[in-house]
């Protein structure tokens, strides 16, 4: 899940709508947009509202920007107005531009300002019982948009681009606590810790647990205990029949890794791909390897799904094959949605995952 920011930001580039003598096509961050001729010039500055924008109807009003804007039903029940993509004679047009207040500067993120908050959708039917949090079991990172954050990967950098599968967000492992005697295995959702099942034979039905009867997933865990170590998360996703609008073909649900925390810290791409390797525990499939460029992972973003099933490729999740944080933003990777996966009915019946 990502946050949302309305950022005051600079036109990179100004270009012509090749189908459409009234519009423009600008680019602000990674984010291209339709504009109306002749209103911006590159290097203009403008106020960004990125897609899944939540504006009120007072703000949408004063701003004049209701035409811009979808209603739709959020994870309250609510009816609210989203920022939203369109493509306007065949070019994607991502959020909107309005011009900035008085005394805006760029770089400055003036969500606050305009009451902006993030779309969240509906919650999807949940599976299990929550347990209580613990803080050695902690959520995965928060995967931004790349196209919000362009430059927080450098070019040439060496990165890795997996597949975003469409499913539901999970987490196994085990933690051992200083007085317990034995570690505790756990499961969870995105946000939820679960509780497990107390018919075992209920655990491969059990959205979360499932991971945990499969043998892969049980000889690394174990052999990670064995070598001394005092937590190990493996996350990932659950993917198949009832998950989610995509099944990649399969009939039940099935389970792939995506990275791994141990003792506290999440283990550097090699290390992940050899320890799953060794106990054959299935993976997101690897697109890319190689140098950073934000037009490479652009192209990767869309595509068949490596998995399988008639389906294109929800997009990619993008780190660097060695593990590092930036001061600003924390750990660093980003996620790249595809087009084909943003403009199409799937995208439309999403659901929050919990």
């Amino acid at each position: 899940m990502s946050t949302i920011k309305v950022e005051v930001c600079e036109i990179l580039e100004l270009k012509i709508h090749d189908n459409a003598d009234a519009l423009e096509l600008a680019t602000v961050q990674g984010w291209q947009m339709c504009v109306k001729k002749g209103v911006h010039q590159s290097g203009d500055l403008v106020v960004y509202f990125e897609q899944g924008t939540v504006l009120t109807r007072a703000i949408a009003e004063r701003l004049n920007v209701g035409a811009y804007l979808s209603e739709k039903t959020d994870i309250n029940g609510d009816r609210v107005l989203v920022v939203h993509r369109i493509k306007l004679r065949g070019e994607p047009s991502f959020g909107l531009v309005v011009h900035p207040e008085l005394g805006m500067k760029l770089g400055e993120d003036v969500a606050e300002f305009y009451q902006a908050t993030k779309y969240y959708p509906p919650v999807k039917a949940q599976a299990g019982d929550s347990a209580s949090d613990d803080p050695y079991f902690p959520r995965y990172t928060n995967l931004e948009n790349m196209r919000s954050y362009p430059d927080l990967l450098e070019s040439g950098e060496a990165v890795v681009a997996t597949e975003k599968i469409h499913g539901t967000n999970c987490r196994v492992g085990f933690v051992w606590h200083a007085d317990e005697e034995q570690p505790t295995m756990m499961a969870g959702s995105r946000t939820l810790r679960r509780r497990e099942p107390e018919d075992p034979t209920m655990m491969v039905a059990n959205t979360y647990w499932f991971p945990h009867t499969l043998i892969s997933v049980k000889n690394l865990l174990a052999d990670l205990q064995t070598h001394g170590h005092k937590q190990a998360i493996l996350y990932g996703e659950v993917y198949g029949q009832g998950i989610q609008a995509y099944t990649y073909g399969e009939k039940r649900i099935n389970f792939r890794a995506f990275d791994l925390m141990l003792d506290d810290k999440y283990v550097d791409y090699p290390i992940f791909q050899s320890l799953c390797d060794r106990h054959q525990v299935e993976q997101v499939p690897l697109v890319y390897d190689g140098a950073f460029s934000l037009d490479i992972i652009k192209g990767f973003s869309d595509g068949d799904s490596l998995i399988g099933g008639n389906h294109g490729r929800e997009g990619v999740v993008v780190k660097p094959r060695i593990e590092r944080d930036d001061p600003k933003f924390g750990r660093v990777i980003l996620k790249y949605i595809g087009d084909r996966y943003l403009f199409g009915k799937v995208a439309e019946q999403d659901t929050t995952d919990v």
